[in-house]
């Protein structure tokens, strides 16, 4: 049986998984990055424990949660520190579908902390689920530098 804090998360947006959609997106910019800021890339996704969501799925926000708090710790944060940073720009085209998706993956602080959307994600996020990722088409390009010390 779902806990009341799993329930309430689910009604208002909040969990603490990615979705497919979300994972693929993430991917694609970690390719894009400096090898030498991987590691903190990864560490940075992997501590990641709360995902909430926004109405119709204009914008998802990452938290790395203790005590009930966002954290930001020290060692896990990358160089450049601007206050919000937009970090990468993707468009996203579907086999078949005239619309595209455009995401805005921002950090704040040294922190990856959301994806903006433009355009509707439903068509897009089915298929990021699909066992033939084929349909999906991601070109990546990114707009800032997380190494630039800020």
């Amino acid at each position: 049986m779902p806990s009341l804090k799993s329930l309430l998360g689910a009604l208002f947006g909040a969990s603490n998984r990615l979705s497919d959609l979300e994972k693929r997106i993430l991917v694609y910019v970690r390719a894009q990055l400096a090898e030498r800021l991987l590691p903190l890339w990864d560490k940075q996704i992997h501590a990641i424990n709360k995902v909430q969501r926004l109405p119709e799925g204009v914008e998802v926000n990452f938290y790395r949660m203790r005590g009930g708090r966002p954290t930001f710790d020290a060692e896990l944060a990358f160089p450049n520190k601007a206050e919000e940073l937009q970090l990468a720009k993707l468009e996203m085209k579907l086999a078949n579908v005239r619309q595209k998706l455009v995401a805005r993956v921002w950090c704040v602080k040294g922190f990856l902390f959301s994806i903006e959307y433009e355009g509707s994600i439903n068509y897009f996020e089915e298929a990021a689920g699909l066992d033939t990722p084929s349909e999906l088409h991601i070109d990546c390009e990114l707009t800032a530098d997380l190494a630039a010390p800020h």
